[in-house]
């Protein structure tokens, strides 16, 4: 982290509203993609992503060492989506009319993105953040280590073996 943002980081500890919504936007277009395809829906993800945002806002007094905000702020992010789609879940998954029309309407494009959601709900939550991070965000296994506490050759695995399911997953349909 450069010493710029920890200055950053810093100052929005201090209660520098400004410097955090700076902080917010270096790493928004980001914490949206994760959140969207982790959660498959748009509306989940801003939900997350908002109460992510609120939850870091709140509690960045509490972060001890300004280099690791980013992943102190995914680890919350992840958090928030995992309880988006619990909650999703307790409500019976009912679709609304306004997540669909986000939909491609080819029957093709539909299938396609339905065997892939099936296919990634059959990794771990570890995995699917890995490969959310690696596939969707274009992080490597050095960034995804540091965000999620694990070593490099860890995270290269855990992608390997996580990949190996999903196209092992997708012959099946």
């Amino acid at each position: 982290m450069s010493s710029e943002l920890t200055n950053l980081v810093k100052k929005a500890q201090s209660g520098d509203a400004q410097a955090f919504g700076d902080l917010y936007e270096l790493y928004a277009k980001d914490m949206y993609r994760f959140a969207y395809f982790y959660t498959s829906s748009p509306f989940l993800a801003e939900d997350a992503v908002g109460d992510a945002v609120l939850a870091a806002f709140e509690k960045i007094g509490q972060l001890r060492k300004a280099e690791s905000f980013k992943s102190w702020l995914f680890k919350i992010l992840f958090l928030c989506c995992a309880k988006k789609q619990k909650e999703k879940s307790a409500a019976n998954n009912t679709v609304r009319i306004s997540e669909i029309r986000g939909l491609s309407t080819e029957p093709k494009d539909y299938v396609k993105n339905l065997e892939l959601k099936k296919a990634m709900e059959t990794l771990s939550k570890e995995e699917r953040q890995i490969v959310i991070l690696s596939f969707a965000l274009d992080y490597t296994s050095d960034e995804i280590s540091k965000l999620l506490g694990l070593k490099s050759g860890t995270v290269r695995s855990k992608l390997s073996r996580a990949a190996k399911k999903i196209r092992e997953e997708l012959r099946n349909y």
